[in-house]
């Protein structure tokens, strides 16, 4: 349920321990609250893990692809680097840090974690 898979399409040149090094830890924290964070809000949960403060919510939208379109018209869509499934949903990591964490009423919850 909660393995990480790589978008192999977009990233084809990139090797997948690269990927892997460039999300970072946002995905074991992800994993983490999948498995053991049963009644704790996910929003929570990775805030704690994180300890530097609120996060800070995006704009925009994740699109039925997976891609991140940021509320700035002048942002292009963001490619997701890498996804996991969870209770709520979809979790979807994208360059530069930014995520989306499902919430459980089917949206996503996005901000930046670096």
């Amino acid at each position: 349920m909660t393995k990480l898979q790589l978008n192999k399409n977009e990233y084809a040149d990139i090797p997948d321990n690269h990927l892997i090094e460039a999300l970072g830890i946002l995905p074991m924290w992800v994993k983490e609250w999948a498995r053991f964070g049963k009644g704790i809000d996910i929003i929570k949960y990775m805030t704690d893990a994180y300890g530097f403060g609120s996060l800070y919510k995006f704009g925009g939208e994740v699109l039925d692809d997976g891609s991140y379109r940021s509320s700035y018209e002048e942002d292009a869509d963001m490619t997701w680097v890498g996804k996991m499934d969870t209770p709520n949903g979809t979790a979807y990591f994208y360059e530069a840090a930014i995520l989306a964490l499902p919430m459980p009423d089917g949206e996503h919850y996005i901000t930046r974690m670096d």
